[in-house]
């Protein structure tokens, strides 16, 4: 069960967005959120001050403390938005999930892996352009943390999340996913478990695949619906997307990371990067 949700910052300031993806989900476990914001500590604040640039004028001393003022204003807008989001919400008043402002000191991304160690699941809101997810540092959560990760799309997301859609290949990060996923699977009304065959020579072999893992899932006492949609050309992803956003109405994405290499920067990497940054629907993955 998804019981201790983690929502951090992470290079951000606290977002709505991630945290009404956190309840929906802990509504479900009768959960518990930590919304996790990281100060920089006094190392952390010496990797990024440079020593003195006399020709700007500019010194050490007050790029330190303009990163401290950053840091703090960051904090208090998280903060409010938090507070706001959980009285909108009634966390705490009704019904049996509660949430809980939390502060660390450190390196951002080093402090939310750790953090994780202590959480069945982690949310991220997808990050403002320019920043990517691999900026972002999130592939290196993924990658380290061993938790499940969830992607809260740039928009409210009006499917429900009793649909869901499993993107399956049978390759070893699909097949971790899915196990991840399997408490939320046994939340479900109705599961899709889609393959795309991307040419014909794929067909045969792709629509057996989806059947044994949907004959899995079965053994599982799970009611499921096995499908193989063809690409004919057209983009995988697109097609992948709008079969569950469009046709099934899914409000989640199952999937793994389809990169070959174990490196950070394959596992956003293709298919699987396209899918995050453009996805409509939340999209949960494992490493």
């Amino acid at each position: 069960m998804f019981k201790s949700i983690l929502v951090p910052g992470l290079n951000a300031a606290c977002n709505e967005t991630a945290l009404e993806l956190g309840v929906k989900v802990a509504r479900l476990f009768d959960g518990h959120i930590d919304c996790l914001h990281v100060h920089p500590d006094s190392r952390e604040l010496a990797r990024h001050v440079p020593v003195m640039d006399a020709r700007a004028g500019t010194f050490t001393g007050q790029i330190w403390d303009s990163r401290i003022a950053s840091d703090k204003m960051c904090a208090s807008k998280s903060r409010k938005t938090f507070d706001a989001f959980c009285a909108g919400e009634h966390i705490g008043e009704k019904g049996a999930v509660t949430a809980s402002w939390c502060e660390a000191e450190g390196n951002d991304l080093e402090q939310t892996i750790v953090e994780a160690y202590y959480h069945d699941l982690v949310v991220f809101a997808r990050p403002n352009p320019p920043e990517d997810l691999t900026t972002m540092g999130v592939g290196d959560v993924l990658v380290e943390c061993g938790r499940p990760l969830l992607l809260a799309p740039s928009t409210k997301c009006p499917n429900p999340l009793s649909t869901i859609v499993i993107a399956w290949k049978d390759m070893a990060a699909s097949a971790h996913a899915v196990t991840a996923a399997i408490p939320l699977l046994k939340k479900a009304e109705t599961i899709h478990v889609l393959c795309v065959a991307e040419s014909d020579g794929d067909d045969q072999s792709s629509r057996a695949s989806v059947e044994r893992m949907a004959n899995y899932l079965r053994r599982h006492g799970l009611k499921v619906q096995a499908g193989q949609i063809h690409a004919n050309g057209r983009n995988v992803c697109d097609v992948l997307l709008r079969e569950a956003d469009t046709t099934l109405h899914a409000g989640l994405l199952v999937m793994g990371g389809y990169g070959h290499s174990r490196a950070r920067e394959f596992i956003f990497g293709g298919f699987t990067r396209q899918v995050l940054l453009s996805a409509p629907i939340p999209v949960f993955l494992s490493h």
